[in-house]
C-alpha cells in the first residue's frame, strides 16, 4: 500500500487511511483518532504507546510510517524509525551539529562516513536508507509527491456534492475504469471515458494501482450507493 511508502500524518489521518498502515487495523485506527480527539494532537510517536490496545509490536511496525510535523522530535516527521533515533543523534554529535541541522541538508549528510556506524544490528544498506531519508524526508521512491491525506470535508457519501475535487488512492483497475478510495466507505468509479481526452482501451494505460490521484465528483447515486468520478490529475 502506498501509505507505507509516502507516510501518513498522525494528527490529520482519518481512521480509514490509518487502517492501511502496517501494524494498524480498523479497530486500532479508530482508537488512535479517539485518543487524538480526547487528548489533542500527538506531540511524539512515543505517545502512540498510550493508545488503548496499541502494543509494542504494533508500534514497532507502524511508527516509521506515521509522521508528526512540528512535534517534540524532528525525526518524527521523517521515515526514520524511532529505534534508529539514537544512531542519528550520534551522527549529528560526531558532525558537531544538531539533528535538525542534518535534516534536508544534503551536503552535510553526504559528508557523514556511514561505514563508521556499521554494527551487528545495522548494515550499510540501512545506513544509506537513513541518509537518503535525512536528505529528503517523506520522499516517494517512485516519484516526488507530498504527504497524502484524504479530504477532511467528507466522512460519508451524503457529504459528497457534484463538482467537488478530492484526493484519492486507486484501489482497483479494470478494462472499463478504475475504483478510487476517497476516504469514505464507498469507492468511487472513474470510467475510462472520464480519464483522458484521448481514446484509451484500458484504465491501466493512464493509472497504476495504489496511485495517488485528484478526482472530481460528477455523480452521486445515494440509493444505489454509487459514486462517479472524473480524473483531474
Amino acid at each position: 500500500m502506498c501509505v507505507n511508502t509516502v507516510g501518513v500524518d498522525l494528527n490529520t489521518g482519518s481512521p480509514h487511511l490509518l487502517s492501511y498502515v502496517s501494524g494498524i487495523g480498523p479497530a486500532t485506527a479508530k482508537n488512535i483518532v479517539s485518543y487524538r480527539k480526547d487528548n489533542g494532537p500527538f506531540s511524539s510517536r512515543k505517545k502512540l504507546l498510550d493508545v488503548p490496545r496499541l502494543g509494542k509490536k504494533a508500534y514497532e511496525q507502524a511508527a516509521g510510517f506515521l509522521r508528526i510535523n512540528g512535534g517534540e522530535n524532528e525525526l518524527d516527521s521523517t521515515a526514520v524509525h524511532p529505534e534508529r533515533y539514537a544512531l542519528v543523534e550520534r551522527m549529528a554529535k560526531d558532525m558537531g551539529c544538531t539533528v535538525k541541522d542534518l535534516i534536508r541538508n544534503e551536503e552535510r549528510v553526504n559528508s557523514i562516513k556511514l561505514e563508521n556506524y556499521v554494527g551487528e544490528d545495522v548494515g550499510l544498506p540501512t545506513l544509506k536508507d537513513i541518509a537518503e531519508e535525512l536528505k529528503k524526508p517523506g520522499r516517494d521512491p517512485r516519484e516526488s509527491v507530498k504527504e497524502f491525506a484524504f479530504s477532511d470535508q467528507i466522512s460519508t457519501i451524503e457529504d459528497l456534492k457534484e463538482g467537488m475535487e478530492l484526493p484519492g488512492i486507486v484501489t482497483n483497475l479494470t478494462a472499463f475504469g478504475a475504483f478510487v478510495d476517497i476516504g469514505i466507505k464507498q469507492n468511487g468509479l472513474i470510467h475510462i471515458s472520464n480519464m483522458s481526452n484521448r481514446y484509451i482501451r484500458s484504465a491501466s494505460e493512464v493509472l497504476k494501482l495504489h496511485q495517488i490521484v485528484t478526482v472530481q465528483v460528477i455523480g452521486v447515486d445515494l440509493k444505489r450507493q454509487r459514486i462517479q468520478l472524473k480524473l483531474i490529475k
